[in-house]
């Protein structure tokens, strides 16, 4: 079977040629996704994160859309401190979006992760920073990052490592 034949009877999945001339697919890579009857977690409308059990209804299907479903418990948590950090960035006086970025006299200051040492620190940039959040000065910055508990810090600070 010629590699066009084979695509034409399996679709466009992604392969992988073996060194023997035999082909894998390849596992599609995307947001994981709960098997019918399988139990996932998700941030609830109250702000508690909340165990559901997957059976395609709509409310299902939202949760997905928005990326609000987690395969653990701790995903969930980790999402729901990077929300609430978030929040405090923008009540602390931050600026979200390029929307008035450019009419300071010097770069903004945005809230960076400095990773040699894991911490959250304010720094001048002309770039709007990894959480897409800016303040018209240091001070405000480093008010915003003060503000965070220590799990939110956690969060933002995340590598994929551990929690």
């Amino acid at each position: 079977m010629t590699l066009k034949e084979y695509i034409e009877q399996n679709g466009n999945k992604p392969i992988e040629i073996q060194e023997d001339g035999t082909i894998r697919i390849l596992e599609e890579k995307g947001p994981w996704k709960p098997e019918y009857g399988e139990r996932y977690y998700a941030i609830s409308d109250d702000g508690k994160r909340r165990a559901y059990q997957w059976s395609h209804e709509n409310a299902d299907k939202f949760r997905l859309w928005m990326g609000n479903v987690f395969q653990t418990e701790t995903e969930a948590k980790r999402a729901l401190n990077r929300l609430r950090a978030r929040k405090k960035f923008l009540d602390a006086g931050g600026h979200e979006g390029v929307e008035g970025f450019f009419e300071f006299a010097s770069c903004p200051y945005g809230v960076f992760y400095r990773s040699e040492d894991n911490v959250l620190v304010p720094l001048a940039g002309c770039t709007v920073s990894p959480f897409e959040i800016w303040f018209e000065s240091e001070d405000d910055c480093q008010k915003a990052i003060d503000s965070l508990t220590e799990d939110e810090v956690k969060a933002l600070c995340w590598k994929g490592d551990s929690y």
